[in-house]
């Protein structure tokens, strides 16, 4: 993983952004503020053909959303990793793991090179401390869908 930058507040890649997590249930209880505020701690990476993001078992510490490229979701098995599914620009995932903090439960790993909105634990922690508004939402989001 390639971490290009931190914060997206401007051009294609905001608007894409914004309508991406805006169709999320985690994130649509949030107005164009709240949603807004979150685009600061968003971080863009960068992933190589054939690069695992993570394996079945792994802490859940990000969340990604995919930009560009395509990823496959593996399961292992005896004979190998099966392919369970394939995700491409707009889908995303990682969201289980980070609200409910389990491990993953599959593995991921790109087809091609691939460029994700990523946000990582502490900085949800970080926002949710300090826009308690966003924190309220999000928890309630999560409640209802996760029973979390």
């Amino acid at each position: 993983m390639k971490l290009i930058g931190q914060g997206v507040d401007a051009g294609p890649e905001r608007d894409f952004l914004m309508a991406e997590l805006r169709g999320l249930d985690l994130f649509a209880p949030l107005t164009d503020e709240q949603l807004r505020k979150m685009l600061f701690f968003v971080k863009t990476v960068e992933f190589e053909d054939g690069e695992t993001v993570f394996e079945k078992g792994d802490p859940g510490e990000w969340f990604y959303l995919i930009h560009r490229g395509e990823v496959e979701i593996v399961e292992p098995g005896f004979f190998g990793a099966s392919v369970i599914a394939r995700m491409g620009p707009g889908d995303f995932f990682g969201e289980l793991a980070l609200i409910l903090s389990q491990p993953r439960t599959a593995g991921v790993r790109c087809v091609g090179e691939t460029s994700c909105f990523a946000l990582d634990r502490a900085d949800l922690e970080t926002l949710m401390e300090r826009s308690p508004d966003i924190a309220a939402a999000i928890k309630k989001t999560a409640q209802a869908r996760f029973g979390a």
